[in-house]
């Protein structure tokens, strides 16, 4: 009789002006471990993956119409209803915050930051990439945690629109790991932060073969050149 594998269950929180290359590409990177790149290394487990957004049409990206649309394979409401805990929350930055009032604000769907603040106590690893670190903020997941952001929104987000006071910001980061919340820098970071990611998860073998197969060079937590570009440091 075949070996049932264990699952992850991951909850890829998205809406309107969600920026793709956010999640397509980790996710990408972590669904590996089911197999798909690697033919020596093995997991005993599998990672699933559910899109959530507030409805179920398809979701326009940041870039508008013209760029791809994403399909959600469930709303938010529909997981708060049946009680679904997932094991992984995956943030992508949603729309941008609104800086053009007398007072910042953030535009992410009220729905997103409270499933956010519901699954949050019970999930096992929490990541957001680029600006998704302040949904996390808004939903209270970084209170007295480390974390980072994008750094050319860098003090939009931690000093206009989060009024938390007890978060600690790292200006100079590519990502930053506190406890099981994982945080990165902007876009192209989430693939290497998702790396590092699939390291913790499945080793060094199975990362090792997919940073060669995706062909992404390996840089540390601390490789961070966009804080000076942006003048954060």
């Amino acid at each position: 009789m075949a070996n049932t594998l264990s699952e992850l269950t991951v909850a890829v929180c998205i809406s309107e002006e969600v920026t793709l290359s956010d999640f397509v590409q980790p996710i990408e990177i972590l669904a590996s471990i089911n197999g798909a790149f690697s033919a020596s290394a093995t997991v005993p487990f599998k990672v699933v993956f559910d899109y959530l957004a507030p409805t179920m049409d398809p979701i326009v990206s940041f870039a508008g119409p013209a760029s791809a649309t994403f399909n959600p394979t469930k709303t938010y409401a529909e997981v708060a209803a049946s009680k679904q805990q997932y094991d992984i929350l995956w943030v992508p930055a949603g729309p941008r915050p609104n800086v053009d009032a007398a007072a910042a604000f953030d535009r992410t769907p009220p729905e997103e930051i409270a499933f956010i603040r519901a699954q949050a106590p019970r999930a096992k690893y929490i990541l957001s990439v680029c600006s998704g670190a302040l949904q996390l903020a808004l939903a209270g997941v970084l209170s007295g945690r480390r974390a980072t952001t994008n750094k050319a929104f860098y003090h939009i987000i931690t000093e206009k629109v989060s009024k938390a006071t007890d978060i600690d910001w790292v200006p100079k980061a590519r990502w930053v790991v506190d406890g099981n919340v994982w945080t990165s820098s902007g876009v192209a970071s989430g693939s290497d932060m998702a790396l590092a990611f699939l390291e913790h998860l499945a080793g060094a073998k199975l990362t090792r073969e997919v940073r060669n197969i995706f062909e992404i060079p390996e840089v540390s937590s601390e490789d961070d050149r966009f804080a000076s570009v942006h003048g954060l440091v």
